[in-house]
């Protein structure tokens, strides 16, 4: 019997697989088209690669910013979930929404009038096997168009998380298999210039990624506008930009401590690579190959630990 309490029922892990399955489809196919993007970027040059890379080293500041901000309203989702109260859910998805808004308020001051300064960080003067001047010019020109992927990105964490969280997983994968599609044949025919669309480079591989954060937007909002039925929560969810004061203190100080921890942890690991940049900036896009190899290999244990918490 207590063997049994330990390891736990056929329905349990049913349950668990039922939301597991799903993740890890959408984040394999992810970091499988990560793997590409570093492959299709890769072979127009060293110089490329490492700008481009740096530059997505700020970009996954952010988005752990954002993760990090919705996991503490995400709490509150499923415990209104679990108890069958639409509106709270609905208060809860709007503080997502408010939250997601001051995010990208601050991400946008800090790397629209920074986000070269930003790059040059990871730059080194004496550095031989490179050119600094070209990776920076990469860099910045990839930067500044990436940066306008950031609101439907983190407009499309909102609806997802909100869906995964009340058990609805597989739309929000097929959103993002559709959009690391989209993004893998945008790259392919604007970075190399395929038929009659020109050759973009570093600036192409960034298009890819808008057009593709784009239509996985419209995949999850439009699901959850027309299927009211599955998801109540969403009917009159822009009706009024209304939520308790009370339920707001108690949804900050779940969410501070999580968005401080995705905060620092984020902003050590982009310091690491700044001290790799230290040693050349071969080492910066070595380092990013590698990143996106391992990712490849920790998808298991990420998504089931993403099952088990909803």
């Amino acid at each position: 019997m207590k063997l049994k309490k330990l390891i736990g029922t056929k329905a349990f892990y049913k349950m668990i697989l039922g939301i597991t399955i799903p993740i890890i489809i959408q984040n394999g196919i992810t970091n499988f088209v990560n793997l590409l993007d570093n492959v299709m970027v890769g072979r127009l040059g060293t110089e490329q690669l490492s700008g481009v890379g740096i530059a997505n080293q700020l970009i996954f500041v952010f988005t752990l910013c954002v993760f990090g901000g919705l996991s503490g309203a995400g709490i509150f989702t499923a415990q209104f979930f679990g108890k069958g109260d639409d509106e709270g859910l609905r208060y809860s998805v709007r503080f997502k929404l408010y939250a997601i808004l001051l995010i990208l308020a601050v991400g946008g001051v800090i790397l629209i009038p920074f986000g070269e300064e930003l790059i040059t960080l990871f730059l080194t003067e004496n550095d031989t096997t490179a050119d600094t001047a070209m990776t920076l010019f990469y860099g910045r020109e990839y930067l500044k168009v990436v940066l306008l992927s950031l609101v439907p990105m983190a407009l499309t964490q909102v609806y997802a998380a909100t869906l995964r969280e009340t058990g609805h997983t597989v739309p929000p994968m097929v959103a993002s298999v559709t959009a690391v599609c989209t993004n893998a044949l945008c790259n392919w025919l604007l970075i190399f210039g395929i038929g009659p669309f020109p050759a973009l480079g570093v600036v192409g591989a960034a298009w890819g990624t808008v057009i593709a954060r784009v239509v996985e937007l419209c995949i999850v909002v439009i699901w959850s506008h027309t299927h009211t039925k599955k998801v109540p929560y969403f009917k009159g969810l822009y009706r009024s930009p209304r939520i308790p004061a009370a339920l707001v203190g108690q949804i900050f100080v779940k969410s501070l401590p999580l968005m401080l921890n995705e905060l620092l942890w984020s902003s050590g690991m982009t310091v690491l690579s700044q001290c790799y940049s230290t040693r050349g900036l071969v080492a910066v896009a070595a380092a990013n190959i590698a990143v996106t190899i391992s990712n490849v290999f920790n998808i298991v244990y990420m998504s089931m630990g993403s099952a088990v918490a909803i």
